[in-house]
């Protein structure tokens, strides 16, 4: 795929053209991709009680899976989303750290780590929250902390 950039001071808002000869699955997620972007920050947007909810990236805790299923804890609530957790990663960023098969964090939100069982920790968040990290992501988390 050809990307051309078009650098302008006239242009005053951003935004993509997509040249195609065919509406193929991969341009509708490019396109989407894309739109769901808004001055460098994704927006979520998770289901609650029946309602759409626009979720603040910055105030998420952590994502969980349970059966298959994918969920977003803020402080305020528990909000079920229609993204895989690897999805949700790339685009919440470096402040976001898999933590298990099922779990991820979000670092600004770590408040301490106690050591568990078998090389397992149990990760505390600030608001109360607890999820276990599993021996395979140890050496990441110790990596950011600067162990």
């Amino acid at each position: 795929m050809r990307v051309d950039m078009n650098i302008s001071e006239n242009i005053k808002e951003p935004y993509a053209v997509i040249h195609t000869a065919e509406l193929t699955p991969e341009i509708a997620e490019l396109a989407r991709e894309i739109s769901q972007f808004q001055s460098g920050k994704a927006v979520l947007i998770g289901n609650l009680d029946d309602r759409m909810v626009v979720i603040d990236p910055e105030k998420i805790v952590l994502i969980r899976v349970e059966s298959e299923k994918v969920y977003i804890v803020t402080e305020e609530a528990t909000y079920r989303i229609g993204k895989r957790m690897y999805e949700l990663l790339e685009v919440l960023g470096k402040d976001f750290m898999q933590v298990s098969k099922s779990a991820a964090i979000n670092l600004k939100y770590l408040e301490s780590v106690e050591p568990s069982f078998n090389g397992v920790m149990l990760l505390h968040m600030k608001n109360g929250e607890k999820e276990y990290i599993s021996r395979k992501f140890v050496p990441q988390l110790k990596k950011y902390l600067g162990l």
